[in-house]
């Protein structure tokens, strides 16, 4: 009996990003389902037999719950923990080319395994590779590179950190220094909490 193929569901909003994804997982020999951003997830995994659950979750970072201001990807990763259940949840982020440490950060406090950047010639086989081995699968280079080599390449759209909305510096210690020491550079440094879609991120 042929081993049962491990099962991916995807949500995305950005179209072409959304299609790249499902080339490239589909010639990992992956069964690879992409729902609707309007589907609430959670309402759609309790429904699902166990055995039926899908082995990894690849979903847009900004997609929010039907009806609701939540993130899909909060609610999701609480219920999978919830539920003991151990379905894989990998964020992505099509608006940049490049993940920032407090992105990642924020990733994992919310419970995802991985947050991932926008899709390129460049990072495809990367960041495929990243997704196949946390569900133990293998990777297979060569239709990687024949996608990559075919894959029209579009502007993106990146933000420059500064214009960052979701970040807010919030300063724990009023502590001032003219010093230029490590040592107090690295006080001023752990004084520092950063507010990220509303997780408290100590720098």
């Amino acid at each position: 009996m042929a081993e049962k193929r491990k099962a991916v569901l995807m949500m995305h909003i950005d179209q072409a990003q959304g299609e790249l994804w499902r080339t490239a997982l589909s010639s990992q020999q992956l069964d690879v389902t992409w729902e609707n951003v309007s589907l609430d997830l959670v309402q759609y995994l309790e429904k699902c037999d166990r055995q039926n659950i899908p082995d990894l979750l690849i979903m847009d970072m900004a997609i929010k719950s039907p009806n609701s201001e939540t993130l899909q990807s909060s609610s999701v990763c609480q219920w999978l923990s919830k539920n003991e259940i151990g379905t894989k949840v990998v964020l992505f982020n099509p608006r940049q080319e490049k993940i920032k440490d407090i992105e990642h950060s924020w990733a994992l406090r919310r419970g995802a395994s991985d947050i991932l950047p926008r899709l390129s010639p460049e990072n495809l086989m990367a960041e495929v590779a990243r997704v196949t081995a946390l569900i133990g699968c293998s990777l297979s280079s060569q239709p990687l590179e024949k996608i990559a080599k075919n894959v029209v390449t579009y502007s993106t759209q990146t933000k420059d950190s500064r214009n960052d909305r979701n970040v807010e510096v919030v300063k724990t210690s009023s502590v001032s220094t003219t010093k230029n020491n490590s040592k107090d550079n690295q006080k001023s440094n752990d004084s520092e909490v950063v507010m990220y879609r509303g997780v408290r991120i100590r720098r």
